[in-house]
């Protein structure tokens, strides 16, 4: 039996996070759960209150509503305050940490599963967090070429196009808003920094996107091992969804290769490469991603500059709700020690 009892999936947006998910959720043993958002925007640092019932209460039916109807569709939390309350009946739940890892754990058995697989990937920023109150649990980090994940988030407000309906038209405008190469650049060069800090824990394995894609089952059968879980092939067949550039083919079940240097073949203009390499150079050498020469600044690369602060202030304001702490977010996110 193994002794892993919870995995966290990390990593900067649009880096895969979401296929590893599906890989592990295929285990017989592993329950992969949607994107909760737990950490950085129920919980933060900052969060210390003892929970009284009626709040330990509310606080699970949010967490149940999320897993049952996504993250977007949170206007009928209140419907799940009777399981709640079954779940927390004869349990002393005072800390928000406790309750997520009661949810966890209680959604885990539900499907009949021992291992419970969350993947948001901004968890990563509570790395110490998760590594110190979870001591049974694992983390894989998920790493992609910067270029690729900016080709990613700049298509990303289209998913609700290509196969993601239920995606409210606010969030796809949330996202276009979001999209800056500056910007993308930046968050993704902050994860990887906080990727660095923690190569050295037995914990925490990193794992790179093309890696994966390159040769599944060479990767997935030491992730395995990693996880002291068993390998069985059945965890390659994933569904083919999730791009930002293609409509889903929910009938194909297969580690699609074709994603490798996608950047390469066109969505990326020079002036978004040139600055994305210029924002996250150190990191990406670091991570063995090698970069496009440039004899001169493209042309283009005044306009970003020029809008940049408007993006950033708009995208401040339309992201707001979700920060559980703005002093906390932009902390660990762009001032890391």
């Amino acid at each position: 039996m193994t002794k892993t009892k919870q995995i966290f999936i990390v990593g900067s947006s649009r880096s895969g996070t979401t296929m590893m998910g599906r890989i592990l959720g295929n285990h017989p043993n592993v329950f992969t759960f949607k994107e909760i958002h737990f950490f950085g925007t129920i919980w933060t640092n900052q969060t210390t209150k003892v929970l009284d019932k009626i709040e330990q209460i509310n606080l699970l039916s949010r967490l149940l509503c999320i897993q049952e109807n996504g993250l977007f569709h949170q206007d009928n939390i209140s419907d799940f305050n009777e399981r709640a309350n079954i779940l927390l009946e004869g349990r002393n739940m005072s800390s928000p940490l406790s309750v997520y890892e009661l949810f966890l754990t209680e959604i885990s058995s539900d499907n009949k599963c021992e291992i419970a697989c969350e993947q948001t990937p901004k968890n990563m920023y509570y790395l110490s967090e998760i590594l110190k109150y979870f001591p049974e649990a694992k983390v894989i980090n998920m790493v992609r070429d910067q270029r690729d994940v900016l080709l990613s988030q700049k298509n990303k407000w289209k998913r609700r196009f290509l196969g993601a309906s239920k995606i409210p038209l606010l969030e796809a405008f949330r996202s276009f808003v979001n999209y800056h190469p500056i910007l993308t650049a930046k968050v993704w060069n902050s994860s990887l920094l906080h990727t660095s800090m923690f190569l050295n824990e037995k914990r925490v394995k990193v794992v790179k996107f093309e890696d994966i894609l390159a040769n599944a089952e060479g990767e997935v059968k030491g992730i395995c091992a990693f996880l002291d879980i068993d390998f069985q092939f059945e965890m390659l067949n994933v569904p083919v969804v999730g791009s930002s550039t293609e409509k889903d083919i929910k009938t194909a079940r297969l580690i699609d290769g074709s994603k490798i240097e996608k950047w390469k073949k066109g969505g990326l203009n020079n002036a978004e490469i040139y600055l994305s390499q210029l924002m996250a150079k150190k990191s990406m050498l670091a991570f063995n991603y090698k970069l496009r020469n440039f004899s001169f600044p493209p042309i283009l690369v005044l306009y970003y500059l020029m809008v940049f602060p408007v993006k950033i202030g708009i995208a401040f304001l339309i992201n707001i709700r979700r920060m559980g702490s703005i002093v906390e977010v932009i902390r660990k996110r762009f001032f890391i020690k």
